[in-house]
Parts: C-alpha cells; sequence; structure tokens
C-alpha cells in the first residue's frame, strides 16, 4: 500500500488553521534563504504558500550567495530579540563556505522550528523526523518488539529517528547504506541516502513498511532512494514526491504554532 503523505499534510494543515482562526493567534515564522540553489528556493516557496495557507506570517530574508556569515548571524540575532516571530528557519544546505553549524546555533532555543539547535532544548523533533513518523502511524502498525532500521549518512539524523523509533517501542538501529544484510532484516526500514532507487526489492524483507526520506532528480524529474519495484514486496511504502515531503512541511508549520502557544502562555 503506498502511504499519501499529500492527504496526511493536508489533514494537519486543516487541523491548524481551524486552532488559529479558533484561538485567534498570529504566528510568524522567520525564514532564511542564502543562494538560488533551485530545490532551496522551490522548498522555501512550498512553505511560505503553506503558512499563507494556514494562517501563519512569513517574514523572509533572501541573501546572495556571496553573503558572509556575519551577516546572516546579525538577522537571526535580530530575529532573536523580536518577539513577534515564534519561530526561526535557515534553510540548508547552506553555499559551502558557510559553515552551517555555526549559523544555526545562533539561533534561539526556543525558535528552533526546525530542531537543529545543537542544544534542542524544545523537545519538538525536526519536522523530517516527525513527518515520517506520522506516515508510519498511519500504517496502525504496533512497534513494540518490531526490528527497525534506519539507513543513512547522517549519524546525527540516523541517530535522533532511531531514538524516536525506540521510544515507540521498537527495536531501533541506525545503519550505513550498504548494509543491505541488515536491511533485509527490517520490518520498519528508513531511509535516508540521497542515491536514487539504492534500495532494491532484494534489499527489502517482505510485508515491511518502507519509509523513503531521499529526494533526488533524475532526468529533471524528483525520485527517491528507494525504487518504485519495492512496492511489490512492502505491506507499506511511501512515494517520492508526495510522501515524507509534504508532511515534513505540515510538521514545520505545527512546531511554529507549538512554539507560538509556548511563548504566549
Amino acid at each position: 500500500m503506498i502511504l499519501d503523505g499529500k492527504k496526511i499534510a493536508e489533514e494537519i494543515r486543516a487541523r491548524l488553521k481551524k486552532e488559529i482562526e479558533k484561538k485567534k493567534i498570529s504566528p510568524c515564522l522567520g525564514v532564511i534563504l542564502v543562494g538560488n540553489d533551485p530545490a532551496s528556493v522551490l522548498y522555501v516557496s512550498l512553505k511560505e504558500k503553506a503558512a499563507n495557507e494556514v494562517g501563519i506570517e512569513i517574514r523572509r530574508r533572501d541573501f546572495d550567495a556571496n553573503a558572509g556569515e556575519t551577516e546572516i548571524i546579525s538577522q537571526i540575532k535580530e530575529w532573536n530579540a523580536d518577539e513577534k516571530i515564534n519561530g526561526i528557519l535557515v534553510q540548508l544546505p547552506l553555499p559551502e563556505k558557510l559553515n552551517p553549524n555555526a549559523v544555526v546555533a545562533e539561533i534561539d532555543p526556543a525558535k528552533d522550528v526546525d530542531g537543529f539547535h545543537p542544544k534542542n532544548t524544545t523537545g519538538l523533533l525536526s519536522p523530517g523526523i516527525a513527518g515520517a513518523i506520522a506516515l508510519i502511524q498511519k500504517t496502525k502498525t504496533d512497534l513494540k518488539s518490531k526490528h527497525a532500521v534506519v539507513v543513512g549518512n547522517s549519524p546525527v539524523f540516523t541517530q535522533t529517528f532511531v531514538d524516536a523509533l525506540r521510544h515507540m517501542g521498537a527495536e531501533a538501529e541506525p545503519t550505513y547504506p550498504e548494509n543491505f544484510e541488515l536491511m533485509k532484516k527490517a520490518d520498519l526500514l528508513v531511509v535516508a541516502v540521497g542515491r536514487p532507487a539504492w534500495i532494491k526489492s532484494e534489499h527489502v524483507k517482505a510485508g515491511a513498511i518502507v519509509i523513503d526520506v531521499g529526494t533526488n532528480k533524475v532526468d529533471g524529474k524528483t525520485v527517491g532512494d528507494v525504487s518504485p519495484e519495492v512496492a511489490g514486496v512492502a505491506a507499506f511504502m511511501t512515494p517520492v514526491p508526495g510522501g515524507v515531503g509534504p508532511v515534513t512541511v505540515a510538521k514545520l508549520l505545527e512546531n511554529c504554532v507549538e512554539l507560538y502557544k509556548r511563548q504566549n502562555r
């Protein structure tokens, strides 16, 4: 069964819009975009459109690709001090000359809507992980004693995801992109390696849940890390596009509303 991320995202946005209108609240998200990377420009526009749809104000600041860290950090500090801005997002990846860790670390942890701050004190999950978990929950599968494997290149991402799955009762572990033997044993397989169609049918356990977090461009089309053929083996599988992506954006908005409520108690 293909898990429809667009439908789940619509449900989340509808709930947020209703809450914002009913409580007459005014959440505001500050978004920083550096350079004109096509994918980043697209992602920011999608976030902006979704925010406008539910009633979240967007303050957007675009920087030239040649902008320095000092200039960007100055904007972050200005927004840190602005009580009207509840969440701050720096669109990643940044141009190579910039240190993303140094930039993100300047965000007030209480306004860390993306969950990327090294001292994440909000307890909120990164929207990407929260979005993937929302899709897993739609399968109505009890993860207790289930074997989950998270495949990725980023230790921070994989370990954070593993911790979240363990909290849900799964026996979860991270691994590297070439460990197909372990993947084959997984009841739940989460993939984020940035390699188009990397996971094939022979790498997946029959009846598994497969969550594809990857996005790649091939001949102008967006494709995932999991080959479409896996749908014939898996019990549940997320498509790319239309899977984790839309739910990630919706979860970003959900985090922004939550931060607003915490800051306005």
